[in-house]
């Protein structure tokens, strides 16, 4: 890192240019005599200030002032002219092209060195800005990575726990017919041609069944960035047959209502996912408070889905954060809803939370879901 700011002096005067490396000698300075190689020195130094002269031959400082301010990696580098035009129209011309400072000739030193002190000092706070800046958005950056791989494991857990509890009967089955068949041989009674074909094909049928449930999890988890015309409908009663085993197991009562008469132009496999993560916050909060009988009730519209249920609400001192990440009314850790917030504003909609005399209610609306 440099230890002092550098100046760039350009002007086509090698006496105009000795006399401001002798005012400036505590800076660390770089001279050109014409536009041209001031404009490769800025591509290639970096450079705090430049004190440039409007009247060049070839190149006029106006023109290099213009082109320095158009090119995006030296746009910001502050300019003061330094020139014996003096009327009121250069002056402007100087601004209007980007120009933070207008010095005529001949001029004050100290005046000179004085508003030169006052430009390196705000470059070194504009720099000390973009620094922060550029740390704050890598944190950031670095925070949603790890957010967005949290989502990721959490969703695996979820999948887990829905396997097992679609698994739950069909490895019960499985094992009782197992059972009949080991007591049998072990207690030497026959078994038949037909019982044996019975059995395998009853064995077929549950093995089947876990095989495309497996499916259906790696279809549902699947990513995809696909839009197409699809019903709201269709989504949520494909988030249920994923869930059902679950929600059985842990007594939910499911009412699903649809008004829905067209369809919804947007990505389904996102909006699965949206649903889901509202359905796991509620079962999260059934557990959470030991809801008896918990219900949820889902009613679909025109581009609109809404999600209900008897947890008693989202506590009042979260529910304006209730979609940061890591905010949760239980042991959770607040990532399902912050996800299907980022999911339905990318694609143009809204989700927020309201509480009822019941409960909370999720409302999902798709405002803009356009191509």
């Amino acid at each position: 890192m440099k230890n002092k700011q550098t100046i760039l002096i350009v002007d086509d005067v090698s006496e105009n240019v000795d006399l401001l490396v002798e005012l400036l000698k505590d800076h660390d300075l770089v001279t050109a005599l014409e536009g041209k190689t001031a404009l490769e020195i800025v591509q290639e130094e970096d450079i705090d200030l430049i004190l440039l002269d409007i009247m060049m031959p070839q190149m006029d400082g106006i023109e290099v002032c213009k082109r320095i301010k158009e090119n995006p990696k030296t746009v910001h580098i502050p300019i003061i002219f330094i020139t014996a035009k003096n009327k009121q129209d250069d002056i402007q011309i100087g601004f209007n092209k980007g120009a933070v400072d207008y010095i005529t000739k001949p001029f004050n030193p100290n005046e000179l060195l004085a508003r030169v002190d006052t430009h390196l000092k705000l470059r070194a706070y504009e720099k000390d800005l973009e620094k922060r800046v550029t740390q704050e958005l890598k944190k950031n950056m670095q925070k949603e990575q790890m957010i967005h791989q949290q989502s990721k494991q959490a969703a695996l857990g979820e999948l887990l726990i829905h396997i097992a509890h679609q698994w739950k009967q069909p490895l019960a089955s499985l094992n009782s017919i197992n059972l009949l068949h080991r007591t049998k041989l072990k207690n030497e009674i026959e078994i038949t041609k037909e019982e044996e074909i019975q059995n395998l094909e009853k064995s077929d049928t549950l093995i089947k069944f876990m095989a495309d449930s497996v499916d259906t999890f790696k279809d549902f988890y699947e990513p995809s960035t696909r839009k197409e015309d699809f019903s709201l409908t269709d989504s949520v009663n494909r988030v249920l047959t994923i869930s059902d085993a679950t929600l059985h197991y842990e007594n939910v009562k499911i009412i699903l209502h649809s008004h829905e008469k067209e369809g919804t132009y947007g990505n389904s496999n996102e909006l699965t996912q949206i649903i889901f993560s509202i359905i796991n916050n509620a079962r999260d909060i059934f557990k959470h408070r030991v809801i008896q009988n918990p219900e949820l009730l889902i009613t679909v519209e025109n581009k609109k889905i809404t999600i209900s249920d008897n947890a008693g609400g989202v506590d009042e001192d979260i529910i304006e954060d209730i979609f940061s990440p890591y905010i949760s009314s239980t042991d959770g850790n607040g990532i399902g809803l912050y996800i299907a917030k980022e999911i339905i504003e990318k694609n143009g909609g809204i989700i927020y939370v309201k509480n009822e005399p019941k409960g909370a209610k999720f409302i999902v609306e798709f405002l803009t879901w356009l191509p």
